[in-house]
Formats: C-alpha cells, structure tokens, sequence
C-alpha cells in the first residue's frame, strides 16, 4: 500500500504559473511575503515555505494559483493501484481535518473537486485519479458533495471538441483538493485561490492574441518599472498590459491599438479614452501619436500566430514597428517584446538601433513566444 510523507513545520504554498516564468515568480515572492523562503522549483510550480498563511500572498501577480502544500503519497503505476492511491490521500492528516474545519463555513451544502495531473507511464489517465481520490474522500466527509464527476466530463469535452468557454465553473461552496503525479511520486495540495484570481477576479474573457493578467504582470516586471517612466504599449489589445503597468506608479502608461473595438470605451475616432489608469489611442503603431524621445520603457505582446496576422504581413510590421520605437524612445530607454517570430524581431530591432538578448521562451496557448529586453542605444 502507498505511504504518505505528510507536511510538518511552516506552511509551504505551491504557486502555479506561466511555464518559464519560475523566475519572475519568485522574485516577486520573495519581495512581496515577508520571510518566504524558496523550497524547490520545476516546470510551471515554484514552491515557497512562509511563516504564515500571510494575506500577502494574494498580492502576487505573476502566479496563477495558490495551493498549500498538505504532503505526498507514492504512486503505483496500475489501475488496481488507483484504490490504495484514493486511500493513501484521504489518509493524509491534514486533509480530512482541512474538510471539517471548512465544512461550516458551506452552510447546507459543501462540495468539492479533486483536479489531477500526471507525468509518468500510468495506466491510467489523470481523470481516472482524481475519481479514485474523490471517492476516497467522499467516504470519510458524508456531509460533502463530491463534483468531481461533473467536473471531469466538462474538462473532458472541452479537451475533446476544443471548447474554450467549457472551463469548469466552480460554485462558491467548493473547494478543490490537487493531485500531481510525478512518475511514482504524487504531491498534495489545498487550493487557497478562487478559480477567478489569475483573471483578477472578472469573469474569463479572450480576445485572439489577448494574454493573461498574471504573464502581462510579469513582462511589466521585466521591464524593471519606475515611477519616473513614460511608459508604452504600442500594441495594446485589450489593455491587459496597460492595466498590469497601472497598479505602480509611473509618470505616464500610454497604449495605442488600431482596432478600436478591443479597447472598452474607445470608439472610432476618438483621440484617446482612459482604462484601467492608462491613456489608450487608436493609433496605427506604425505611426505613434508621441513625440520623439519622450518614452522611457516599452512592453508589448506584439501580433504573432495566424489568429491574429497573416504571417506574410509580420515582417514589414515589425521592421516598421521598429523604426517607429526607435524615434519615441529616449536614450537608453527599455523595451520588453513578447512574439514566436523572434528571427524577425532581432533583425527589425537590431537595424533600427537596438541591442537586446531573449530573457526566456514560455508555454502559451498551445505556442511558445520568446520575451525579449531591448535597449536603445
């Protein structure tokens, strides 16, 4: 039968985040929570020890996710193991007592999900998981309702048909238990944030080429921000970065965008419209409406992917884009540009005056863009 490791000391928080982000992540904790210490680190997950579940942590911007660490169990490989797996999490100290300590805070009716991953050569799939360790738990907590299954089938169909409004909808009253299995090793955790706390607590909105809050954050973080910048998004979007850029103080945080519907508020013709603390133009990025020199840092997620250009129209863009970045930056002013088309960005920026490096390539939307720094020399 499985063992369990269980947690023992501080509490340890697992934050998810974007897949090559690990680092800006954990420069903001350590800033942001006082005392947090850096455990262990892997592809999308940074683990931190903190004195205590501190209401800091729901500052952090570049984190998905939040979990607290409640231990591991050892994982068999066989479907017969599935019922020991169930058991051995159930059995783990610290999640039975999580459940009856919540249960009054649910009224009449508590539920819960258990959301599984796995790497490894299973014979089973992370769903058949997650359905074993629910029915574990359901077991020994009668006064919950497990929406393990419900759950399940929705993630299901939308991994199947392609459906990106079939996310799951959590009630209030549930509460999430994750499971990751890591080849023979599965590690446990409590979800401290809402489904809805990456989104910044809005309801899940896309727009083609559009990115999340918590990865806009972190680019904005690479750019080393001060309060002093004029600060530009030339290809605004729907002002995911602008918004990010406005939650610390900055002289200016300026975004133009060419297609005037993707900017609340701004309606063709109009000069400029404010959101979210920013001042957004439609304006062509190729011809700025700012003055030369006058722009300290830069930070865009630049168009790249069929969805949002034809890739035919890239390259003149970008080199354009880049000529006209070169005329409104100041001296050594900083930029920090998001694309998959890093061929054509270190060619445009190099000709029109820039020296940068890539800082990481990450996982996004089934692609994987490069972050690049530049400075104008």
């Amino acid at each position: 039968m499985p063992t369990a490791r269980e947690r023992s000391g501080p509490p340890v928080v697992l934050a998810t985040v974007t897949p090559g982000l690990e680092a800006v992540a954990i420069a903001e904790i350590i800033e942001t929570v006082s005392g947090a210490v850096i455990v262990s680190t892997s592809r999308g997950k940074v683990y931190a020890r903190v004195p205590a579940l501190d209401p800091a942590l729901t500052d952090l911007r570049t984190v998905d996710n939040l979990y607290l660490y409640l231990g591991e169990v050892e994982v068999g490989v066989r479907r017969v193991d599935l019922l020991a797996l169930g058991t051995a999490v159930a059995s783990l100290g610290g999640v039975i007592g999580l459940f009856r300590h919540r249960e009054s805070d649910w009224g009449d009716s508590p539920s819960f999900v258990v959301n599984a991953s796995r790497i490894g050569k299973q014979a089973y799939s992370r769903f058949d998981a997650a359905t074993a360790v629910a029915q574990a738990i359901a077991l020994k907590v009668p006064g919950w309702t497990n929406a393990t299954p419900a759950v399940i089938h929705t993630v299901a169909r939308r991994d199947l048909e392609d459906e990106g409004d079939a996310a799951p909808r959590f009630a209030r009253s549930t509460v999430e238990l994750r499971l990751d299995i890591l080849g023979q090793r599965g590690v446990v955790g409590w979800r401290l944030t809402p489904p809805s706390f990456r989104f910044r607590g809005q309801m899940r909105a896309f727009a083609p080429g559009s990115i999340l809050p918590t990865v806009a954050h972190a680019l904005v973080r690479m750019s080393e921000p001060r309060n002093d910048d004029v600060f530009l998004d030339p290809f605004a979007g729907t002002g995911t970065i602008l918004a990010e850029r406005a939650t610390t103080d900055a002289l200016a945080v300026i975004g133009t965008e060419i297609d005037s519907d993707l900017i609340p508020g701004l309606r063709p013709g109009r000069v400029g419209a404010s959101a979210s603390g920013s001042r957004v133009f439609e304006a062509d990025a190729r011809r700025l409406p700012v003055r030369d020199g006058t722009v300290d840092a830069v930070v865009s997620n630049l168009p790249f992917g069929r969805q949002v250009l034809d890739e035919d129209a890239i390259v003149p863009l970008y080199i354009d884009a880049a000529r006209e970045l070169r005329r409104v930056m100041s001296p050594n002013g900083r930029a920090i540009l998001m694309t998959t088309r890093v061929d054509v960005i270190e060619a445009a920026m190099g000709a029109a005056g820039f020296v940068g490096e890539v800082l990481t390539t990450i996982s996004l939307n089934g692609q994987n863009p490069s972050v690049l720094r530049y400075i104008r020399v």
